[in-house]
Formats: structure tokens, C-alpha cells, sequence
């Protein structure tokens, strides 16, 4: 792949992203962005300032597409994304395929447009000698499964309750007890993973020195 970055139709730009939007406002037609999973420094590239940036970037008509996750792992991110790019952009998508290399053997994308009356659900032309793609998987990339759609569109959670929210509803009225943990690390996850499996526990960890550091019980 990194021989395509000799063509002379191609520009690399190393530095800061968030800067170089922000220099070049009103410049792009199209701009995708393949990130990685909203963990530590690219968690910024699934909140609001991100997306307000693609927004200014582009030209009239302009869409992005984004990297958005898994329909079976994050229903709740994937949400809040299309929540988040709605209050900027006049139409916003989710859209998913099927890669069997990835958590689930699926990935998600968010399609958003600047142009209210875009259809991005339509496939505008055809793409000739492909061996994936083509109009109907276009479309079929945009219906979604019923427990995602009422979701995504609607924020309405038709998912039968699993774990502590099933715990939490069968078990209503357990006495809370609060737990202290005095350790870090990987010795002490597995027992704060088990302790807040129960709903009734609410769990305090303490770092083990002499001058202990506590963290806010969850």
C-alpha cells in the first residue's frame, strides 16, 4: 500500500490533524476518516470539536464517512455518534459491513452530508470490476438489524436486560454493601470485575501504599 503514496496525485501531511482542519476550512469535498477505536489519544476523533472540524473543512455538497464501530459491541457509542453528528450536519448515517478479521466480523461507518437533501443511502453511480462492492450492497449497507435500528434511530433499547441490569431488575430490593479494594493492577481487576458484577456492591479502590489514593465507588 505505501507504493500508492508515490503517485503525484498524492499529498502527505504529517502533524497535528486537528490544526490542519482548522487551517483548511472550506477545502474538501470528501473526507473519510479510518481511526482507530475511541481508546485514549482517538477518543478525540469521536466527539463533538472533531466532527464540527470535518464539517468546516468541507465544500458545499461535502460528506465524511467515519469509522464507527461494531453494531453487536457498541450500540451505545454508535448512538451517541449519530446523536452528536446530527446537531451538526443535516444528514447522518450508520452504515456497516461484514470483515471477518474484525471483533464480530463486522465495522460500522457513519455517512454524514452538509446537504440536507443528499440521499446517501442511494448508490449514485456504478462501479465497474469490483469483487465486494456494488448498488445493492451499497443499500443493504444501511438496513439495520431491528435491536440496532430502534437504537441508532430512535434511542429506544429493545435488548432483553443481561448481567447487572438483570441482576439490578430480578433483584430489587438486596441489601448494598460497600466494598473496599486495596490493590492495582492486573492481581486486582479480576476481583473489582467480579465484585461489581453485583449490583448491590459498591466498590472503592485503594491503592496499597501508606498514603492511600482512593477511587470514586462504582
Amino acid at each position: 500500500m505505501s507504493a500508492l503514496l508515490e503517485s503525484p496525485k498524492v499529498e502527505v501531511f504529517i502533524g497535528d490533524g486537528f490544526k490542519f482542519l482548522a487551517a483548511n476550512t472550506s477545502s474538501y469535498d470528501v473526507i473519510i476518516t479510518d481511526s482507530s477505536d475511541p481508546v485514549g489519544p482517538a477518543a478525540s476523533l469521536f466527539e463533538k470539536p472533531y466532527f464540527q472540524l470535518l464539517h468546516d473543512a468541507l465544500r458545499p455538497g461535502g460528506n465524511i464517512s467515519t469509522q464507527a464501530e461494531c453494531l453487536w459491541l457498541h450500540l451505545p457509542l454508535i448512538e451517541k455518534l449519530r446523536r452528536t453528528t446530527l446537531e451538526i450536519f443535516e444528514t447522518a448515517e450508520y452504515a456497516f459491513t461484514t470483515i471477518p478479521t474484525y471483533p464480530s466480523g463486522q465495522i460500522g461507518f457513519l455517512v454524514c452530508s452538509i446537504s440536507p437533501n443528499c440521499d446517501l443511502q442511494t448508490a449514485l453511480r456504478t462501479v465497474p470490476n469490483t469483487r465486494y462492492y456494488n448498488s445493492d450492497v451499497h443499500k443493504a449497507a444501511f438496513v439495520l438489524p431491528e435491536f440496532g435500528r430502534a437504537i441508532i434511530k430512535e434511542n429506544k433499547n429493545i435488548l432483553p436486560p443481561i448481567g447487572r441490569a438483570a441482576r439490578a431488575l430480578n433483584e430489587p430490593n438486596k441489601p448494598r454493601k460497600k466494598v473496599l479494594l486495596l490493590g492495582s493492577g492486573f492481581v486486582a481487576r479480576p476481583a473489582a470485575e467480579y465484585i461489581v458484577r453485583d449490583p448491590a456492591n459498591e466498590l472503592t479502590i485503594g491503592t496499597p501504599s501508606h498514603d492511600l489514593a482512593f477511587v470514586n465507588p462504582c
